[in-house]
């Protein structure tokens, strides 16, 4: 008697897959453009804050500019400063300068000068000096 042996069909094995599928692909390429995005507005907002400092720091100068300019004004000379409009120009910004005096109303030993600057670029950034100035008589310190 002839046997013959029929092959039973077995399921094929799982291989291996090697690479990666393209779900992952998405998936990373998302995560990547949500980090790079975050990254993206927080370096646009750094920005942001750095030219608003700049722009501080350069208002700032520009007062204690004045203000030195002003405080070592003899008395005597405050007429011929004020009144006055005029454009400084600090670095890269511009300011109009006005400058006033008024006399004090108790006698004339006392001047307030007041410094307004006005950014030529944005006018609703304006600052003021305020000085009250008395005229000094020439004594000795001791007042004899």
């Amino acid at each position: 008697m002839l046997t013959t042996h029929v092959r039973q069909a077995q399921p094929a094995g799982r291989r291996e897959r090697r690479g990666i599928s393209l779900v992952e692909v998405v998936c990373a390429m998302t995560l990547l453009a949500f980090v790079i995005g975050s990254l993206g507005l927080l370096a646009a907002k750094n920005a942001a804050r750095a030219r608003l400092l700049d722009a501080a720091s350069a208002r700032t100068f520009v007062l204690t500019q004045q203000s030195n300019r002003f405080s070592v004004l003899p008395y005597d000379s405050i007429p011929a400063y004020a009144p006055r409009l005029d454009t400084v120009t600090s670095g890269r910004f511009k300011y109009l300068r006005r400058v006033t005096y008024t006399q004090s109303v108790t006698g004339s030993e006392y001047r307030t000068v007041k410094v307004l600057l006005l950014p030529v670029a944005d006018t609703t950034k304006r600052d003021s000096l305020l000085f009250q100035r008395a005229k000094t008589y020439a004594r000795s310190p001791l007042f004899t």
